[in-house]
């Protein structure tokens, strides 16, 4: 699972979308759906920024998932 996703209401551990503070047992401040993404967002300050450019945001965690995924199915991981 994505550190990013906060899809669940049940989340035991989620970083902002923004800041990327670790937020624990669903404390966060908001959630926001973005196309595929359910992201959680830590305070209004977060919110804020991500609502004036949600699709920055959105595409840098895809990146780190991308590069995730990347190094979890690299050959030097064998």
């Amino acid at each position: 699972m994505s550190q990013f996703d906060a899809s669940k209401g049940d989340c035991e551990y989620v970083q902002c979308a923004v800041c990327e503070k670790v937020i624990t047992g669903g404390r966060w401040f908001a959630r926001i759906k973005h196309g595929e993404w359910m992201v959680a967002l830590c305070c209004p300050l977060c919110t804020e920024a991500f609502e004036s450019k949600p699709h920055a945001y959105v595409r840098r965690i895809e990146t780190v998932e991308f590069m995730r995924q990347s190094q979890r199915n690299s050959p030097l991981n064998e």
